[in-house]
């Protein structure tokens, strides 16, 4: 098969691991054929490191990236001759980096076939409400019109970026572009599932990062798997009905990128949501929190932005409250949990 390049816009940690996944970077990972692989930072010090290093010790640690991986902070240089654009950045600035990434398509940066544009980006836009998806496609040129998707399930990057397996989901309502993408960025140990319901996608990785702030708070609290046994049980119906009810299928809330993306990110001693919640046991200030983890912790404002929307459609959702008043620090959290799972 032909060469295909595919930017990748944001070198955080999905971003550099999704890189190293679709590029064979890194000892013992397979791309499945080959690709051009480019990476788009505005972070100077990660494309210096990772130009001259080949390490990216600020979002990665510990795992080389190949030469062959490009890195770049100019976004034309990014997107020319791109057949797939991946949107990685925190979900608080998809929307300059949409604003952007329009001006650059407009200009016909890209070439002169439109690439697919992916969004692996997980959050809620504040204010709107709207999704990641949603948000690029209102800032992009009407040509794109259908050709934004979605992805999103359990890929925790330091497993991943390492070589265990891991399946995700992609979703489109036009199936043929889904199954053409995934032909392009499918690899031995990232498979893509495809889906039509993009609410319900997106939805599942947002309220999923809400949610696994309990398991944080379960850990903190020195509490055991009986506990979070009960607390996934409560989890999956509330996280449901909550993404039912802003549009998404029930079904899909039961599959990848609900409950496979739960149990990623509530178990994982990787996983910045977790660890967030565990800092919140101990009664540590959500701010000072913040401050002592890499990265971005997208759950602090899912769940503040889920209780909002619940409260909307006139859903209770006991679970979902409680992890929002251990946020504002409004109760205690051991009183919290052991009410929440009875």
């Amino acid at each position: 098969m032909p060469e295909l390049k595919v930017a990748i816009l944001g070198a955080g940690n999905l971003g550099t691991t999704l890189a190293i996944v679709l590029a064979g970077g890194a000892p013992g990972i397979r791309a499945g054929r080959s690709r051009r692989v480019v990476l788009w930072t505005i972070e100077p010090d990660v494309a210096r490191e990772i130009r001259e290093r080949r390490l990216n010790t600020k979002y990665l640690p510990d795992v080389p990236l190949a030469r062959s991986i490009g890195i770049t902070m100019d976004l034309a240089e990014a997107l020319a001759g791109a057949s797939v654009v991946l949107v990685t950045v925190p979900s608080k600035v998809v929307r300059d980096v949409a604003r952007q990434l329009a001006t650059a398509l407009g200009a016909g940066t890209a070439g002169p076939a439109l690439p697919a544009i992916v969004s692996a980006s997980k959050g809620l836009e504040a204010g709107t409400y709207r999704r990641m998806t949603e948000v690029l496609a209102s800032e992009l040129p009407a040509s794109f019109s259908g050709r934004v998707l979605a992805m999103s399930g359990p890929s925790i990057a330091h497993e991943l970026s390492r070589g265990t397996p891991t399946a995700v989901m992609l979703a489109c309502r036009d199936t043929v572009l889904a199954r053409a993408v995934r032909r392009d960025i499918q690899t031995p140990i990232l498979r893509l599932q495809i889906s039509r319901d993009v609410a319900g996608v997106e939805l599942g990785g947002v309220l999923k990062n809400a949610y696994a702030l309990a398991f944080g708070l379960s850990d903190g609290l020195g509490l055991g798997l009986n506990t979070k046994a009960a607390l996934l049980a409560r989890a999956l119906p509330e996280l449901a009905r909550l993404g039912v009810a802003l549009g998404g299928k029930r079904a899909t809330f039961y599959g990848l990128a609900g409950l496979g993306d739960l149990v990623g990110t509530g178990l994982s001693e990787f996983s910045r949501n977790r660890r967030m919640g565990a800092e919140l046991a101990r009664r540590q200030g959500a701010e000072e929190a913040l401050a002592s983890i890499p990265g971005v912790v997208e759950g602090i404002g899912s769940v503040r932005l889920a209780r909002d929307l619940a409260a909307r459609h006139d859903l209770r959702l006991p679970l979902l409250e409680g992890i929002a008043a251990a946020v504002d620090q409004a109760g205690d959290p051991l009183k919290l949990i052991t009410r929440l799972i009875g």
